[in-house]
């Protein structure tokens, strides 16, 4: 009997050690999961709100370039108004740059909403975030930005007045003319459009359109501080993130780039053969906008090509072009036109071939110089071109 409660007691002193030992390894695995899963939500809260700050920071550079923009235009348009007394023509290329800013775009203007999507579209997001002033200051800014474009794209004191059919339809009825008589047809059309009431307004309230982005850049600077320090993110943390998503390719070197090098869209074709002894040719294929006149009508195919060199400075590809060996092709196979009016369009066709290269020409006394940043893909057929504006373009391997 006193072997048999010996092995009893044994028995329970065992169940108690076992039951004590997983009781523990339950509490501590609880304890574990817990602090994991609350890392991996305020991880996951930092990245949605450095995502939501960098996407601010973006839209402040946008406006920043639309700002500088604006002054120029402002200095630009007040020097029209100036001189639209004036007889003879003002400067030819000063009056493309006035007619650059009164000319009406046919895209309107936009920004990359992607974020803004991310942000609004899952629940779970404002819940890890946690802080509702900080939710409060990004749909605020959601909002304000919205309603800029808004104010942009429909406004009178920021549309530009002249629609570009309108200054199509006077450059395509100029006819064959020398670049004189040409210039003279281009001050005549902008004279008078500097007489209407609409391009005057537009011209005197170029302060207001300056004030307004300046307004927008000064608020949307002033809650992203706020949004930095209510949600203790770092100058660091923002410089780490924005290098985790630009730096996602390959280095470009000297081995990987000869080659041909294609870009293309729905209207354009641009192609670079990069030559293993630094040079390269660029091709431009452009196909113009549909242009309807009283004897013509249809879409005409300019290719424009040049030589040049390239070289590689760390991570940039700096292409210098020799615009001396410039060339200037234009296809109308697709205007139909009225069969007595074919030799007045084949003129102005050439007219402006002869225009387009002459100004080409004229850029070689100019020190050119283009950079971008490049990098590859895993396959290295393709490449991405970060623009010193920030304009990313993708090219492939042909």
């Amino acid at each position: 009997m006193e072997k048999k409660t010996t092995i009893r007691r044994i028995d329970w002193q065992q169940f108690i050690i076992t039951v004590l030992g997983t009781a523990i390894g339950v509490a501590l695995t609880f304890v574990v999961n817990g602090i994991i899963n609350h890392r991996n939500k305020e991880q996951a809260q930092r990245l949605t709100a450095i995502m939501v700050i960098h996407d601010i920071d973006n839209t402040i550079n946008i406006l920043e370039t639309w700002k500088e923009q604006e002054e120029e235009g402002q200095a630009l348009l007040l020097y029209a108004l100036e001189h639209r007394d004036q007889k003879d023509p003002i400067p030819s290329d000063t009056m493309t740059s006035i007619l650059t800013h009164l000319v009406r775009r046919k895209a309107e203007y936009h920004f990359d909403t992607s974020k803004e999507q991310i942000f609004n579209s899952d629940v779970d997001t404002w819940q890890n975030l946690g802080n509702m002033k900080f939710i409060d200051n990004v749909q605020r800014f959601f909002y304000e930005r919205q309603s800029l474009l808004e104010t942009a794209s429909t406004e009178d004191w920021f549309r530009e007045p002249i629609p570009d059919d309108e200054y199509m339809k006077v450059v395509m009825e100029s006819g064959w003319v020398t670049q004189q008589e040409y210039d003279a047809n281009q001050w005549s059309f902008l004279r008078d459009q500097l007489y209407d009431k609409r391009v005057v307004y537009y011209i005197n309230v170029s302060y207001a359109r300056v004030s307004a982005l300046k307004e927008y850049i000064d608020k949307f600077a002033k809650l992203n501080e706020e949004n930095k320090f209510i949600m203790g993110i770092t100058d660091r943390e923002m410089e780490d993130y924005v290098n985790s998503i630009t730096n996602k390719g390959i280095a470009l070197n000297r081995a990987d780039l000869p080659g041909h090098w294609l870009f293309s869209s729905k209207d354009q074709r641009m192609e670079y053969d990069f030559r293993s002894d630094n040079s390269y040719t660029y091709t431009n294929e452009n196909t113009s906008s549909y242009i309807k006149t009283r004897y013509w009508s249809g879409s005409y195919k300019m290719r424009v090509s040049y030589h040049g060199t390239w070289a590689l400075q760390r991570d940039s590809l700096v292409m210098v072009p020799d615009y001396s060996t410039s060339d200037v092709q234009i296809d109308s196979s697709d205007i139909e036109v009225e069969d007595n009016m074919k030799d007045t369009l084949a003129t102005w066709l050439n007219s402006y071939q002869e225009r387009t290269l002459d100004y080409m020409r004229e850029q070689t006394a100019k020190e050119q110089r283009y950079a971008v940043k490049a990098l590859l893909d895993s396959s290295r057929d393709k490449m991405e071109w970060t623009e010193s504006d920030g304009g990313v373009r993708y090219w492939k391997r042909r």
